[in-house]
């Protein structure tokens, strides 16, 4: 059985944001010419009024538990309209069943909720960048993300991958985020880790020897980090 918290841990992020303007659609897919879309009001009546299962790769017996979560969680947020956890939960649920439009606008709603709240707007930013393909959204939840939780640093490890896989001029940005991460986690192995693997990976072989090192002079034990420096000098 998936267990509620056993959900939300495996979807959120780095998880486990958009930024808290609204989510625009067409009033009958029709503009009047010379006229902007009208930007629709999120209300927990739209986002509770259905469940679409869009994932085809779930078991029928998979698809009944995603319904029987959404039933209980619809029950709950419609007693309990501003219950945060179990708009998240709802996100993630409408994630698991490849509903990426339905979880954006809940993750949006859940952001409207709690501003100041990091989650929210992590779980947009991995919408936007792995499922949704809008980089520049993507851009502008994770930082959301960051301004509300600094202290995380996850969240720049998702900002600097948005910024090498969906960016022109990734590598670049890529880079100095990282190095703006470990300016401000200094001991963070993880962060050292993926400086050095990316300075390996874009043969940079002289910025990837002074990395590895400071990672393993930092980690002693981790015998991968050492392989990877002895096969860097030999070049």
């Amino acid at each position: 059985m998936l267990s509620k918290k056993t959900l939300i841990t495996t979807t959120t992020i780095i998880i486990l944001a958009l930024a808290v303007g609204g989510v625009y659609s067409y009033k009958k897919n029709l503009i009047p010419f010379g006229k902007k879309p009208v930007a629709e009001v999120l209300t927990p009546e739209k986002l509770l009024a259905a469940f679409v299962i869009k994932n085809s790769n779930l078991t029928a017996q998979e698809a009944q538990l995603f319904q029987q979560r959404f039933d209980e969680t619809k029950k709950t947020l419609q007693s309990s309209p501003d219950d945060f956890s179990s708009w998240l939960y709802l996100g993630v649920l409408k994630k698991g069943v490849s509903d990426y439009e339905g979880a954006r606008d809940v993750f949006a709603y859940a952001g409207r909720l709690r501003p100041q709240s990091s989650t929210p707007f992590a779980n947009l930013a991995d919408l936007y960048t792995y499922f949704l393909n809008d980089p520049v959204k993507a851009e502008i939840s994770i930082k959301q993300a960051i301004a509300n939780g600094p202290n995380d640093y996850n969240f720049y490890i998702s900002l600097a991958d948005l910024y090498r896989y969906k960016f022109s001029d990734g590598a670049v940005k890529y880079e100095q985020t990282m190095l703006d991460a470990i300016a401000k986690f200094p001991d963070n192995a993880n962060l050292i880790a993926s400086l050095a693997g990316f300075y390996r990976e874009t043969n940079q072989t002289q910025k990837a020897i002074e990395w590895y090192e400071k990672l393993v002079k930092l980690s002693p034990e981790n015998q991968m980090a050492k392989e990877d420096l002895v096969e860097l000098r030999k070049k």
